[in-house]
């Protein structure tokens, strides 16, 4: 369980480090992003983030909600 968690952990780390690195390096040669772009790209991260999750988390018995009484 713990193990992916940690992998859950260092996937998100990579794909926001990814993100951020792309923004620097079209920011670096002078391209200039709209605000809007950005916010799209940043949704779209957050997205498969949630991806990442959902298919580590999948066969595992995770409790993804707190199981009520009947």
């Amino acid at each position: 369980m713990i193990e992916r968690i940690i992998y859950a952990l260092l996937y998100i780390c990579g794909i926001v480090l990814g993100y951020y690195l792309i923004i620097w390096v079209l920011g670096a040669i002078g391209l200039h992003i709209p605000a809007m772009v950005l916010n799209i790209l940043l949704v779209m991260l957050v997205l498969v983030a949630i991806l990442v999750l959902v298919r580590l988390f999948a066969g595992s018995n995770f409790p993804w909600w707190p199981r009520g009484t009947p």
